[in-house]
């Protein structure tokens, strides 16, 4: 498998960062915070071959999921 170019990584986590907060009604420092905190910034970055090949709404909806897995309450 082929490595991903750090830069795509990058700017797709910060897309998703954006949107996430838009769909929960948070600030981007928030989200990337509540995202930071329940690991799913790790978890994109770990596996981003995978999720970028996912629509945005899968994808924030499966970060939704993955955060309140793990203590998260949005």
């Amino acid at each position: 498998m082929q490595k991903a170019n750090p830069k795509d990584i990058i700017e797709y986590t910060v897309a998703l960062v954006s949107d996430f907060a838009k769909k929960h009604a948070l600030s981007t420092t928030q989200a990337f915070n509540y995202l930071d905190r329940y690991q799913a910034i790790k978890f994109i970055n770990q596996n981003y071959n995978i999720a970028h090949t996912l629509s945005f709404n899968d994808i924030l909806e499966d970060l939704s999921l993955y955060c309140k897995n793990r203590g998260g309450s949005l």
